[in-house]
């Protein structure tokens, strides 16, 4: 078979390799090179070429002409291959960190519907990766050039038996609910490892899929998205690899959930809250042998950390649920009404997102807000107490009514988050007044829409912000209200009622 690299000034039109080996020679042979020192066809020089870098790659590396036939990229020893590059950071205590989802293929709406996933496109391409990793570290991109970023590492894509029995149920998700005729409702946060990403020119990017029964037309319009690795699974996978040669790194290593061979991470969340259902929160604490006193800040959360087996203090200390972007716990104290009584808040808008909203060129789908519910999943812990907030009842006598994993639809992002975040982006882009301390505030409060709004979340009235208005205020952020989090609720907990005790 012929070598691709007789001549390392001749590029061929051969993708043709004689085993998995020799491709993941010739990426050994340049690691810690930069893409400009690798580049031998000038590609480098075209700053607006955004795919450069993988035909830096395909060119200067593997040593065969780019085209764009739907051909496989490699074939090694026989078998076809796609060939993936995909940045990396590092983040604070110097760990890595992938820095974007890793993209697989587009979805064809029309087609899935007839695809089971062990033949799907998705998974033809998905299980046959070569994938080479670069360290993106650049404080200033508009000035430094991506092609001076350092290839780091190539390795074929593996999967668990774990991970892929994940990835199938997402796969089969994804296609229901396209097959049902709403792939205008799906949303990244639907599923745990793999994704349904927005994929085009630009957010507003359509392409046609299959109405629901009954509809007037046979399709409908709905955003190009394209079937991808979450950039929290991509994290985990090149952790383990880094692990793998640094013994420092492996003992580092997160906490993992004991998912049976049946087991999804919703499954495993109830499975293992049932046994407490109905017990009240300080006899499941003293089961437990949680030692923290019922007043302590993180108690709930401790509770609910260790029905599910876990010992850590965050979600994110765990394999799984970092993987699939479980960023926050959430517990909730519903009433005998059953609502909470408070709403539901979220980290404050720092100074740089508040710069975000008032920018101009910021569509609502580059917003931070928007990728902030787009991406992330939430578990929700519920206790339940048999009395109103009037009686001041003892919330000692708290009981586990359940717990579940939940993300934030894509209809009610478009339905009461947008108007939120288009409220304040078209007030600070024309730099007008909130006049928040006037009768008439300018912020869209509660009843803005009985879903989302900014209310304050400062520590006391001097916890204030500047913003790009010049306005003066208390630290905000974005809260769900209680009407809405009772009704997440009453649609997740089977049996859930307001008399349930």
């Amino acid at each position: 078979m012929p070598d691709n690299t007789d001549s390392n000034d001749t590029i061929g039109t051969n993708h043709k390799f004689s085993s998995v080996e020799e491709v993941l020679n010739k990426f050994s042979a340049v690691e810690g090179k930069t893409f400009r020192e690798i580049d031998k066809t000038m590609r480098s020089r075209n700053s607006k070429n955004k795919g450069r870098l993988g035909q830096i790659v395909e060119e200067s590396v593997l040593g065969y002409k780019i085209n764009s036939d739907k051909n496989p990229d490699i074939v090694a020893g026989g078998v076809p291959y796609e060939l993936k590059v995909t940045p990396l950071k590092h983040i604070k205590n110097g760990k890595v960190s992938a820095k974007e989802r890793l993209v697989i293929d587009i979805i064809n709406y029309m087609e899935i519907v007839n695809e089971k996933f062990d033949t799907s496109t998705c998974w033809n391409k998905a299980q046959r990766m070569f994938v080479v990793y670069y360290y993106d570290d650049r404080t200033d991109p508009k000035k430094q050039p991506i092609t001076d970023c350092h290839l780091e590492h190539c390795n074929l894509m593996e999967f668990s038996e774990e991970d892929l029995r994940i990835i199938r149920d997402d796969w089969q998700k994804i296609h229901d609910k396209i097959a049902s005729g709403h792939a205008d409702m799906l949303s990244e946060s639907d599923t745990s490892y793999l994704a349904a990403c927005t994929k085009g020119a630009s957010s507003k990017t359509m392409r046609q899929a299959p109405a629901p029964e009954g509809a007037p037309s046979p399709t409908i319009q709905a955003k190009q998205r394209a079937f991808s690795l979450k950039s929290s699974y991509m994290t985990a996978t090149i952790r383990r690899l880094l692990a793998q040669s640094n013994a420092q790194v492996q003992n580092e290593q997160p906490e993992r959930l004991a998912l049976t061979a049946e087991q999804t991470l919703n499954s495993y969340v109830s499975s293992h809250m049932k046994p407490f259902i109905g017990m009240p929160v300080r006899e499941v604490a003293a089961k437990l042998r949680i030692a923290a006193t019922q007043h302590a800040k993180a108690f709930n959360s401790q509770v609910a950390l260790k029905m599910l087996g876990i010992r850590g203090k965050n979600v994110s200390d765990v394999e799984q649920f970092d993987k699939a972007n479980v960023t926050q716990l959430k517990t909730t104290l519903i009433y005998a009404d059953g609502l909470p009584k408070e709403h539901m808040s979220f980290p404050a808008i720092n100074a740089e997102q508040w710069n975000e909203i008032a920018d101009p060129n910021v569509e609502w789908e580059d917003s931070f807000i928007y990728h902030f519910f787009e991406e992330n999943t939430f578990l929700i812990t519920v206790l339940g107490i048999d009395s109103l907030p009037k009686d001041h009842p003892d919330k000692k006598n708290a009981t586990i009514r359940g717990g579940f994993l939940w993300n934030m639809p894509e209809r009610d992002i478009e339905n009461y988050v947008h108007p939120v975040w288009q409220k304040l982006h078209d007030t600070l882009v024309a730099h007008q007044s909130f006049h928040y301390y006037g009768t008439n505030k300018g912020l869209p409060g509660p009843a803005f829409n009985k879903v989302c709004h900014i209310r304050p979340h400062a520590q006391d009235k001097n916890d204030t912000i500047v913003l790009p208005n010049g306005d003066e205020i208390p630290k905000q952020s974005f809260w769900l209200d209680r009407q809405y989090i009772g009704r997440i609720i009453r649609e997740n907990i089977a049996g859930f009622d307001n008399n349930q005790r």
